[in-house]
């Protein structure tokens, strides 16, 4: 975004002059309704979002208020309610794209002079954020195709769309990509253009996931189906190359080397898939982690080891939720394998209780979890 606000400096006198008072520090933030609206719902929802400026003023008096969103006005968004100058804008959003903003609010304040008079300066400050909000469709049309289970051509419509000038920054046409590729591949149709339609699946959603900043995987009908593929990726890429034991998954650890290096490959080429396959990354690290420590690289576990548990302790709720149903079953399984792996190497359950005791409330209905936490780790109580 080309919008640059320049700081005002006006003083009343020579700003030479010494002053007893230090400069105020007021903050600026802003609060939305919305990050995601669509243009196309066929709900009544119109696709708008209310901007209020959030001035903590810290012993200053506020001015003028000045809003620049990116886009043009009356083309890509119109204002519903307020203008540039209010402390609080509705804006319509009527083009597909991702908006950004940028605020800016003047500040007055006294200085007290050495001399003892009292004298007004006036400053600035600003706030900006890139793609605050998403205005999408919903594609209709790639909706009905793939309810049809036509494959075959919501690949060739998804694809039309993802390169139309108005999509290149949408996740929508990929998210459909996606779902077309994964309706060959579990179909097995034939198709002359794409020979593996299992990692053209795997490259869409990747394709989605970075052009997706403000969640439109999160909507219900995108977020089912992206929980199924990495159902079907979990089961067939990762569990069914670890064994299971005494009610938690671990990592072959027989006599045959031979087949011990070719698990451990599998497995890493599956965590390194399935890791762009979630919008949500720690669901994987935690099983990633001992299987590059029984790989012999220690070093890359204990760096996600490190900042993974510190990840966990700050994590909300709100993400938490924002997992697919196979997110939360991955991070257990990783959660648990790792606990066993550290305990084993530290010779200590002090890391391994600092994993479980994060996700207790997480998994506090999940009977194999706690089983496991009660049975291996005395639920993390000091004995």
């Amino acid at each position: 975004m080309k919008f640059k606000f320049f700081l005002l400096g006006l003083c009343v006198q020579f700003c030479v002059i010494h002053t007893n008072a230090q400069t105020p520090s007021p903050t600026l933030d802003v609060k939305q309704s919305k990050k995601l609206v669509f243009l196309d719902s066929e709900t009544d929802i119109k696709p708008t979002v209310t901007f209020k400026s959030v001035f903590e003023n810290n012993g200053t008096k506020r001015g003028t208020t000045t809003w620049l969103f990116s886009g043009r006005e009356g083309k890509d968004w119109k204002y519903i309610s307020g203008d540039a100058t209010t402390e609080e804008v509705e804006i319509l959003f009527l083009k597909v794209g991702n908006y950004s903003v940028e605020l800016a609010v003047t500040f007055t304040y006294d200085v007290v002079l050495k001399s003892g008079e009292t004298e007004i300066e006036e400053d600035e400050v600003a706030f900006e954020r890139e793609s605050i909000v998403t205005a999408a469709n919903n594609l209709d049309e790639l909706t009905q195709i793939h309810a049809d289970s036509n494959f075959l051509k919501l690949v060739k419509k998804a694809s039309d769309y993802r390169v139309k000038p108005e999509y290149v920054s949408d996740p929508t046409p990929s998210i459909f990509l996606a779902k077309g590729y994964y309706g060959i591949y579990r179909n097995e149709l034939p198709d002359p253009v794409v020979s593996d339609p299992w990692e053209e699946t795997i490259n869409s959603i990747a394709a989605a996931i970075e052009l997706d900043i403000n969640g439109i995987l999160d909507e219900k009908i995108h977020k089912i189906w992206l929980d199924k593929f990495q159902h079907d990726f979990l089961n067939n890429y990762l569990i069914y190359n670890l064994e299971e034991e005494d009610g938690f998954y671990g990592i072959y650890d027989g006599t045959d080397k031979e087949k011990k290096t070719e698990l451990l490959e599998l497995l890493l080429e599956g965590v390194e898939n399935y890791s762009v396959i979630t919008t949500q990354p720690i669901a994987i690290k935690l099983l990633e982690a001992p299987i590059r420590a029984a790989s012999k690289d220690v070093r890359s576990a204990n760096t996600i080891w490190s900042s993974g548990i510190e990840q966990l302790k700050n994590m909300s709720e709100a993400e938490f939720d924002r997992m697919t149903e196979t997110d939360l079953k991955a991070l257990k399984f990783g959660a648990m394998l790792s606990a066993v792996t550290l305990t084993n190497l530290r010779q200590s359950n002090t890391e391994a209780c600092d994993i479980l005791s994060s996700l207790k409330e997480v998994y506090a209905y999940d009977r194999s979890f706690l089983a496991f936490l009660k049975t291996r780790y005395n639920n993390c109580k000091e004995e």
